[in-house]
């Protein structure tokens, strides 16, 4: 650590007298509180955070009780005036008089600037990019908010005893509403020497920066006074056998129960996440092998390492723009005070950061061991570090908290665990739900019109959330948690762009089955999924030629995360055979099970302005005429479910046309909810592909869609390309809850009796009231809706198979051993003979050769598709009634279905 040299300004001006700054300075101050989670917490646009709009206590937890853990708390900033040798601090909350020193906003804007705001996700974000360009345009948690203020501004600061140091501070606060999460608030801080706002840009010497906080756990009135605190420099942890390391932490308990508290008061952490860099010419402060003066040189990197050693944690973010992989300083000083004996003015504040205690000036840095319960505060310190003029330092807390009495015998014990979790994610540079990118927006004027057209970014970008919680064995692995989860766009208008004068124009979302709303939110902005199906382009006709107007399109998204609950869960203890041809009868009985299940969650990224001004069409313009469609190749009924738009007349080449290819299906997962809405099951169903080519066979866009069977065509727009805006639908026709895949059986050649072909065999799909899988839906994913031509073929002596064709596309059907099991519903998209017998699943194998006989396990039916026929009529087949070698029935699609979107 540097060597520090205290004014001797200081020992002169310890005993001068101050007057406390009133609690609030006028209307433009503004305080907003994060309730996302279980950390209900009250922040400000000027310093401070944990205390409420009537001054009192701030921060409660679990979210609703009413249950205090902060009376007010806020940042101090710390340097050394190397002209005059001052000690400087800025203070964002004082806790002997609620002194706050900063103002709403930036240098030089006034504090009753419109902009000069808290904007917080989703109501009032993002900031604008005009006004505040270090702002971030897309939020990372599911409630970020962000402000800016400064200490410019001399009436604001302790009269007689300090003056303004030169800073701008841009405050980013953070909560992720899950069920590892519901304990924890982030709050970054990111200090700018913005000097030059004063007089002439000098770099700021000897800085320190520190968190100050009163945590008053419930009511340390006196003779309340019981709270106790400590600090952790570092120290490991075993919990359940595993190591856990925890460092840079202050936390503070009380051993006494509360009043009026049903249970026991919880012990509440400061962890700091992100610390001041520590870097030194020559060193290695972090013992990586790369000296401190390249860890933030991307050329040493591509000059010195493999590619692969770019980003040793893989986060998705290369190491020399990783926090998380640079040396810091950490928690330099951890200093306790009382009401009664605290530092109130800059020089006790500056030697307090430093390390000092002020009273007797001893170097004391870490105040951790415990005291007698008092009324409690304490002051975590990060230094000291030079901060050159317009060059910014970054600063990140996590508060934690945890109940602890009666689990564990220490409190500090309690918050490893959680404290971890938030020091994971913060190193995995936030890699937590997020909202999925805005898509690219192309506005296109025209005469009292303009259309808006996107591109599918949102839809093709993979969750980064995903990387972190699929691998098994680490702290926030989780099997519900989907790769990619777009679901659906929202249009948005202003007149004049301002963060808070946009109005909802529309919603639209993916057709899957997925319906919900989120109530969290103004009726008028809120998000909604109705199964509308997706289009990329959208035509505002309420507009005037001439005045300019602001457009957006929002991307939200739509997932699971685990969380356990507890529900009555049916289960068989035992079954009856009832008689040949019928069904088993299953006994069951029921159990209450408590299950890590799924919960939805949803995001939406931030407004990104665009704008554009309506005018009158050329002289010239000729109106866009009627997209033609065409089949080229597969089923002809397809060209039925393909529609185009021309969005840009004059980007369009009749030479030039666009293809949809439909192609295979395949079979995946989905969750369907029981009647309740609050259990969910997972079911087979069918997930479809198309793609979109030029003329030069280059593919510009693809979908992949997954559709519950049988429950209707889903539409869904592509990107525009060469000025059309491409519609297909996807899916199933609406078949009810059974559906019937065969309409006849024509024996064309052999003398097999066409009347004992059994074909009106019924589908029983899956839906919501009633989501067990039953009879032979687990391959109705491969149901086609076109017809087939079955061969026989002698397999030697009186063995006999088949061959199947597809009529329309002409392509074989493989045989594949399919058993209308979960396991083995990939084979549904082939043929093979069964057994069946009425039971679900099917416990006889699968065969590619005609069994006769009366046995079980012997053929009775010939499965297809996702269909089945009955040979014999669904009886045993016996060895006098066989199809011969040389035979061909035609067996007809149901024509009161149109097909599926594949093979076209």
């Amino acid at each position: 650590m540097k060597k520090i040299i205290i004014p001797l300004l200081l020992f002169a001006i310890l005993g001068f007298s101050r007057t406390a700054v009133p609690g609030r300075f006028g209307r433009e101050n503004q305080i907003k509180t994060h309730d996302i989670n279980q950390v209900e917490c009250s922040i400000s646009n000027f310093g401070h955070f944990g205390q409420d709009e009537r001054g009192d206590a701030g921060l409660w937890w679990p979210k609703g009780t009413t249950h205090n853990y902060i009376y007010g708390a806020g940042s101090w900033f710390g340097t050394i005036d190397e002209a005059t040798g001052d000690t400087l601090v800025t203070i964002g909350y004082g806790p002997h008089g609620g002194e706050k020193e900063y103002t709403p906003g930036l240098a030089g804007m006034s504090p009753s600037d419109p902009d000069a705001i808290i904007f917080m996700y989703p109501t009032t974000w993002p900031p604008p990019a005009a006004t505040f360009p270090m702002a971030p345009q897309v939020s990372k948690s599911h409630q970020d908010s962000w402000c800016a203020y400064n200490d410019l501004d001399e009436t604001r600061h302790v009269p007689g005893d300090t003056r303004p140091i030169g800073l701008e501070v841009y405050q980013t606060v953070y909560a992720w509403n899950l069920s590892a999460t519901q304990d924890i608030i982030f709050i970054k801080y990111e200090v700018k020497n913005v000097t030059g706002q004063l007089d002439e840009p000098r770099t700021l010497t000897n800085c320190y920066f520190g968190v100050a906080t009163d945590n008053d756990i419930g009511n340390e009135a006196a003779p309340n006074q019981n709270d106790i605190i400590s600090g952790i420099v570092g120290k490991w942890y075993v919990i359940d056998g595993d190591s856990l390391w925890v460092d840079d932490l202050g936390y503070q308990w009380q051993e006494e129960p509360e009043g009026g508290w049903e249970e026991f008061p919880g012990v509440i952490g400061f962890d700091y996440l992100q610390s001041p860099y520590d870097l030194v010419e020559g060193a290695d402060k972090d013992n990586d092998t790369i000296p401190d003066q390249y860890e933030q040189d991307s050329a040493y990197y591509v000059n010195n390492w493999p590619e692969y050693k770019w980003d040793v944690d893989l986060d998705g973010t290369p190491d020399w723009r990783d926090p998380s992989e640079n040396p810091q300083m950490g928690m330099t000083a951890f200093k306790r005070f009382t009401l009664q004996v605290e530092p109130n003015i800059d020089p006790e504040r500056y030697v307090t950061l430093a390390g000092y205690n002020y009273l007797t000036l001893v170097y004391e840095p870490f105040d951790t061991v415990p005291p007698q319960p008092d009324d409690q505060r304490f002051l975590q310190c990060s230094g000291p570090f030079d901060l050159e003029a317009d060059s910014t330092v970054t600063v990140l807390v996590g508060i934690v908290l945890a109940y602890w009495e009666g689990i564990y015998a220490r409190p500090d014990t309690a918050l490893v665990e959680i404290d971890n979790t938030a020091q994971f994610i913060y190193d995995k540079n936030w890699l937590l739900p997020g909202p999925p990118p805005p898509p690219n927006v192309t506005l296109i004027p025209a005469d009292k019109q303009v259309t808006l057209v996107w591109d599918n970014l949102p839809e093709v970008t993979p969750d980064p959330y995903y990387d972190i919680v699929s691998i098994p064995g680490t702290p926030l692995f989780d099997p519900f948690y989907q790769q990619y989860d777009f679901e659906g766009y929202g249009i948005w208008k202003s007149i004049t762009g301002q963060t808070d004068d946009w109005e909802l124009l529309a919603r639209c979302d993916l057709q899957n089955g997925i319906v919900f709303e989120d109530h969290t939110q103004p009726d008028s902005i809120r998000i909604r999924a109705e199964d509308t199906g997706i289009y990329h382009s959208f035509t505002d006709d309420d507009v005037r030629n001439g005045l300019e107007y602001h457009y957006a399109v929002t991307a939200f998204d739509y997932n699971f995360v685990k969380e356990a609950y507890t529900y009555d869960s049916l289960f068989v203890i035992d079954s009856v055979w009832y008689d040949p041809g019928s069904e088993w009868i299953y006994i069951y009985d029921s159990v209450e099970v408590t299950v890590d299940g799924p919960r939805p969650l949803w995001f939406e990224s931030g407004l990104v302005s665009s704008s554009t001004v309506p005018r009158r069409d050329p002289a010239d313009y000729l109106p866009p005429e009627a997209v033609v469609v065409e089949s080229q190749s597969g089923n002809p009924l397809l060209a039925d479910y393909v529609d185009g738009t021309v969005i840009l007349a004059f980007d369009v080449d009749v030479d030039r046309p666009v293809t949809v290819g439909y192609l295979a299906p395949d079979t995946v997962t989905i969750l369907i909810p029981d009647t309740s809405g609050q259990i969910w099951f997972p079911i087979g169903a069918a997930q479809y592909t198309a793609v979109l080519e030029n003329v030069d066979g280059v593919v510009v866009d693809s979908l992949t869609m997954t559709v519950r069977l049988g429950a209707g065509f889903v539409p869904h727009e592509f990107s525009m390309v060469d000025g059309i805006a491409v519609g297909a639908d996807f899916g199933t026709p609406d078949m009810g809850t059974f559906a019937q895949p065969f309409d006849s059986v024509e024996v064309v050649v052999g003398s097999y009796p066409a009347e004992w072909v059994k074909y009106d065999l019924d589908v029983r799909l899956p839906a919501a009231e009633n989501a067990t899988d039953s009879l032979y839906m687990h391959g109705f994913w491969a149901w086609r809706g076109n017809d087939y031509r079955i061969e026989w073929v002698g397999a030697g002596g009186d063995a006999y198979t088949c061959r199947v064709f597809d009529v329309i596309t002409g392509d074989e059907i493989p045989y594949r051993p399919y058993q209308n099991t979960p396991a083995t519903r990939h084979f549904g998209a082939g043929w093979c003979f069964t057994w069946y017998g009425n039971m679900n699943p099917w416990v006889q194998e699968s065969h590619d050769t005609l069994r006769p006989g009366t046995g079980m396990g012997n053929t009775r039916f010939l499965y297809l598709n996702g269909g089945l026929i009955g040979l014999r009529n669904g009886t045993y087949l016996l060895d006098t009634l066989l199809p011969q070698d040389g035979d061909e029935w035609l067996v007809s699609a149901n024509d009161e279905y149109t097909p599926a979107s594949v093979y076209g």
